[in-house]
């Protein structure tokens, strides 16, 4: 799992050169950035046990990748700097065009948006590639889920205005990297706690580290959720849904990984089909009469 819109931290030498007032600053956090939801994102992958109807299951502990630093510094993924352009997202890093209120940011020269991004977008996504990497070192199959966010109204910025908006986002990169199982099964799942979900609306999106993405067994997925089934949007503090939209994804992503162990085991079948039975008819062994 990877967080990449849950920081806040700006530089202070940063902070006095993106010419917004400390009002707008803090507006652009709060509309940009969602702290809330690596909150509730930890804890669903913290390690712990589930009661269910066959008794208690563990869970064990699910690697978590989360940037500090707050978009305004450096978008990881390049999302939101698309959305705000109106393009189709490219992954990787890019710096924000203007603010979400349409303030036109700073344009940064080359050599400053190549340290800003050494400083804090590259290392983020080299986390991600690395934890791949090893997971695919001992894993036969590993997914990359993005976890992101959006309001329960549109922000002035987005170009999506339909409302209402649903619950919930499933977003998908390519039927290479995301197949359609894996969209279906997940929309099926939320479905059954009572969620509307919807797919690749508003975010069509994924991120698969692009040194690893010819792998065949390296699949992404995104989940987006509407903020207001966890926080309260009017302060953004957490509300009272926060615990059990928590244990719904520790319910669903254990249902993820048997389903991604039954696939393993689908592939290594037709990988390794077992051999035909022997056409030969062994006579039977010759037995003494008593």
């Amino acid at each position: 799992m990877n967080v990449p819109y849950g920081g806040l931290f700006l530089p202070p030498a940063l902070l006095k050169r993106l010419e917004l007032k400390p009002d707008e600053l803090g507006w652009e956090n709060y509309r940009l950035a969602d702290p809330c939801l690596l909150n509730v994102a930890a804890r669903a992958c913290s390690p712990g046990r589930l009661e269910g109807a066959l008794g208690e299951k563990e869970f064990p502990a699910r690697a978590l990748v989360s940037y500090s630093f707050s978009p305004l510094v450096a978008d990881p993924l390049g999302f939101l700097a698309s959305e705000m352009e109106g393009e189709e997202p490219v992954p990787g890093p890019a710096v924000l065009p203007k603010s979400s209120g349409g303030k036109p940011l700073r344009p940064w020269a080359p050599e400053e948006r190549e340290v800003i991004f050494r400083k804090s977008a590259l290392p983020y996504l080299a986390e991600i590639r690395d934890r791949c990497r090893e997971r695919l070192d001992r894993d036969s199959l590993v997914l990359v889920l993005t976890l992101r966010s959006y309001a329960g109204k549109p922000w002035n910025y987005e170009k999506e205005r339909r409302y209402p908006r649903p619950q919930l986002n499933i977003g998908r990169l390519d039927e290479r990297k995301t197949p359609k199982g894996l969209g279906e099964f997940l929309g099926r799942t939320f479905k059954t706690f009572n969620l509307w979900p919807e797919l690749d609306w508003p975010h069509r999106s994924a991120y698969a580290p692009p040194e690893l993405s010819a792998s065949p067994r390296l699949l992404c997925c995104s989940l987006s959720f509407r903020r207001d089934l966890y926080m309260d949007e009017a302060t953004g503090k957490l509300s009272a849904g926060a615990e059990p939209l928590v244990r719904i994804l520790r319910t669903v992503f254990g249902l993820l990984e048997e389903q991604l162990e039954t696939v393993i085991k689908v592939r290594y079948r037709r990988k390794h089909p077992p051999k035909p039975p022997s056409m030969i008819i062994k006579a039977a062994p010759k037995t003494k009469a008593p």
